[in-house]
């Protein structure tokens, strides 16, 4: 018998030996090995589901935690908003009572005095990087509380109509700029703000350009419009901020962050 013949006898017993103990095997010990790959898979699929899990609330914090300090800030710049507002409102209804006055030119100084600050306003600026990321790249989702979603998207809607009522606003000041200088002299506008751009009461009794009643009476109207749109933008954001304090509340409460 030559070499490769001994080797091919030698193979064949080994098959013939894997065969028989294949053989002996019974279904108990295939039904034991599937199981045990199957829970293996399983086990993996679901530590991968608890770590992309943790993953997700891990932003979710982070969202939530940033929309926390934009509310914060909301909160503050809409009451300065509010207070100034409010202030200006008082203001505008005395420059308009002085300007219809009979006796108006007694009270140049005021007059000017009052009518520089017209022109001053600022808008409310909104807090909205937060927002603007989870919308913006379909993430609000993340946020898992429905509830602080629906209210989140409530305040901003009300937050878009004060920005509306502030372009309103922004357009009444215009036409009272135009206004102005068919009224007031422009050297005396201008030295009722120093170099620090600080309001100064004037102290030579500078007088309007024009006793022309129905110019005035104009004016004094744009005025108090002006004033009545402060007045409702200043409750407007009174109510927004107490809008922002409860959803602040809410955010707090429902994540226990209290």
């Amino acid at each position: 018998m030559d070499q490769n013949q001994t080797s091919e006898n030698q193979a064949d017993v080994s098959n013939k030996d894997v065969i028989s103990t294949l053989k002996k095997k019974n279904w108990s010990s295939y039904i034991k090995e599937f199981f045990m790959l199957f829970l293996a898979v399983f086990c993996g699929f679901l530590a991968e589901n608890y770590r992309e899990s943790l993953s997700v609330k891990k932003i979710e914090k982070e969202y939530i935690n940033s929309l926390i300090e934009d509310l914060k800030t909301d909160t503050t710049n809409l009451q300065y908003y509010s207070s100034f507002r409010l202030n200006k409102s008082v203001l505008m209804d005395s420059l308009s009572v002085l300007l219809l006055s009979e006796d108006r030119k007694q009270y140049g100084n005021q007059i000017y005095f009052f009518a520089r600050q017209v022109f001053d306003g600022t808008p409310f600026v909104y807090s909205d990087g937060t927002i603007l990321q989870l919308k913006n790249a379909g993430n609000l989702r993340l946020i898992s509380n429905r509830k602080v979603v629906n209210e989140l998207l409530k305040y901003e809607k009300k937050v878009r109509e004060l920005e509306e009522w502030d372009e309103t606003d922004m357009e009444t000041r215009i036409t009272f700029r135009e206004l102005g200088g068919t009224v007031f002299e422009t050297m005396a506008m201008k030295n009722t703000m120093d170099s620090k751009m600080k309001f100064v009461m004037p102290t030579d009794n500078p007088q309007l350009i024009t006793d022309d009643k129905q110019v005035i009476n104009q004016m004094a109207f744009q005025v108090h419009y002006l004033s009545k749109m402060t007045l409702g933008n200043s409750l407007r954001s009174q109510a927004l901020k107490s809008n922002a304090s409860s959803l602040l509340k809410l955010i707090q409460t429902e994540y226990g962050l209290n």
